[in-house]
């Protein structure tokens, strides 16, 4: 393992050190689908800027890297509420199960939803008195294990779908991911790839409202969204009622150019959270900030999270997460 360890940090460093690519040196932006999958799931990684893959230990870990499985004891459940862009809404689900000595299990729902939106052609730009809607789903079933004493890893596999009206595309990715405790104080490396699968292609009847004539309609495909993330958190006080964690995560989307996400979560006497992070080298997302509770009750515990995001030109983002641990 200590050849494991060194190969994890020298490769953490390289990715992060390194200057960008020539390939990498333009955006991208544009060839890949399914944007709807970069929308974190739950709520404490949004508020730390999205630097969670070696943090997760609550179900939300099935999104953000499915090794950290192993981290979330018991079961547990977690409904998360996101306020998206133009009232666009997105709600998601995760449960988390831990079986002794076999693994840890989860599963994930995503649903986003725009709302009804009015029809407009060229003749008509300001509306045609006929409403669409649009809609992503996502599904996931994950699993995660100890394979030594400081090094896990987790696999989810997912059914993505979206649709615009009559017309919508479905298709499989995987996320696999690992986590490796260096032994070094609390320092622990987390690796994950997201999103990865083949092209969809969108399928269905191209209504009249829009050609002129009922038609089936050739569509291209397109790929998904697809990252590849190292990051590293170490729990940087640990003294009394006092503990909090520190995290940077560097991002290689297959559409846009390398970024870095950094991120803190401040805990008191383990019921008070208070969060912070910020986004290096994103587009318009930059500085983040939540907070959070857990309350004891009876054999279980109740968490409420809440995230703030800033999107700059943007709408501001909110979130609000409700989660059960047994």
């Amino acid at each position: 393992m200590k050849l494991t360890g060194t190969i994890l940090t020298v490769a953490v460093a390289a990715f992060l050190l390194l200057p960008a690519s020539a390939e990498a040196s333009f955006a991208k932006v544009g060839t890949a689908g399914a944007q709807f999958l970069k929308i974190g799931i739950g709520t404490r990684a949004v508020g730390m800027g999205g630097a969670f893959i070696a943090t997760a230990d609550d179900p939300s870990a099935v999104y953000w890297n499915p090794a950290c499985l192993v981290r979330a004891p018991g079961t547990q459940i977690q409904f998360t509420h996101t306020e998206w862009f133009e009232d666009v809404r997105y709600e998601a689900a995760t449960v988390s199960y831990e079986y002794p000595t076999v693994g840890t299990f989860g599963l994930q729902f995503g649903l986003m939803n725009s709302g009804d939106m009015d029809v407009t052609t060229v003749e008509n730009p300001e509306g045609t008195g006929e409403t669409f809607t649009c809609s992503d789903i996502v599904v996931g079933v994950s699993f995660a294990r100890m394979l030594t004493d400081r090094f896990s890893t987790g696999l989810t596999l997912k059914y993505v779908r979206e649709a615009w009206d009559d017309i919508s595309a479905g298709g499989l990715a995987v996320d696999m991911g690992t986590l490796y405790n260096t032994g070094f104080k609390t320092l622990r490396i987390g690796m994950t790839i997201q999103h990865f699968g083949g092209e969809i292609t969108p399928g269905g009847e191209f209504q009249e409202h829009y050609s002129g004539n009922d038609s089936t309609e050739t569509y291209e495909s397109y790929s998904l969204p697809m990252m590849f993330k190292l990051g590293l958190a170490m729990d940087v006080l640990d003294r009394g009622p006092h503990f909090m964690t520190i995290e940077v995560d560097g991002v290689h989307p297959n559409d846009n150019v390398e970024r870095v996400n950094i991120g803190t979560e401040y805990w008191f006497d383990n019921m008070v959270a208070l969060r912070g992070g910020y986004h290096i080298n994103a587009d318009e997302a930059g500085a983040t900030a939540g907070a959070g509770f857990r309350i004891p009750l009876g054999g279980q515990t109740i968490t409420l999270d809440y995230a703030y995001a800033d999107w700059n030109r943007l709408e501001v983002v909110h979130r609000a997460s409700l989660g059960f641990a047994f």
